[in-house]
């Protein structure tokens, strides 16, 4: 959950890829063991930061850029990139923290367990797979049933619930069907909710027009 969130990149470089989670307020400071004081971060950020927050070490940097051979760091990172780790801190946090998001990472991988480094990257490595296939978030999608045991997001597992496109209009051309898939999720809506809403269209036509009535 915390691995996927900055697009999977280090909150505090913004752009080695995030490998590590980082106690953005150090538990040597009293910071909590928790999933809200979590950040992905790159090896080599989390070992920079060594053990201060996030606001410290961006003070750290500044004096250091200021005030080179006073010691404050023991590098140098650039301003345009240091000046915006507080924000990028704070919106990974409200990232991790959105309940929709953490619902749907509990129920597709809560249950996923590794013993080392090796097997967490290979469960991250198929999570990050599984968000590419999606047009968009899916936890960003209606609910279509309210559980706790199961996911019933519409553009994710609620296919069990809402009928797909192919099991409708079997006598579209394949083309017609990846062209018609492809501009539902342009819209960010559902094959199912698309083709009711043509049915509903086709049937108030056929009753403006008024075919269908009595003879």
């Amino acid at each position: 959950m915390v691995l996927t969130a900055q697009r999977g990149l280090c909150t505090y470089c913004g752009r080695s890829s995030a490998t590590t989670i980082d106690h953005e307020e150090p538990i040597a400071d009293n910071g909590a063991d928790i999933w809200w004081n979590f950040v992905p971060a790159c090896d080599d950020c989390n070992r920079w930061k060594k053990g201060r927050s996030a606001k410290l070490w961006v003070a750290n940097l500044d004096l250091h850029h200021r005030y080179p051979k006073a010691g404050f760091a023991t590098r140098a990172m650039r301003p345009e990139v240091y000046v915006g780790i507080t924000r990028r801190v704070a919106r990974v946090q409200r990232e991790i923290a959105d309940m929709d998001r953490r619902e749907w990472f509990r129920l597709h991988y809560g249950r996923e367990r590794h013993r080392n480094r090796a097997e967490l990257f290979e469960i991250l490595a198929r999570c990050k797979k599984e968000l590419r296939g999606y047009p968009h978030h899916p936890w960003r999608t209606p609910q279509l049933r309210t559980s706790r045991a199961f996911c019933s997001r519409l553009i994710c597992c609620g296919d069990d619930f809402h009928p797909q496109a192919r099991d409708m209009v079997a006598f579209l051309e394949r083309e017609e069907y990846d062209a018609f898939q492809r501009a539902v999720f342009n819209e960010r809506a559902h094959q199912g909710d698309v083709l009711g809403r043509l049915v509903r269209e086709y049937l108030r036509a056929r009753k403006d027009g008024g075919e269908g009535g009595a003879g």
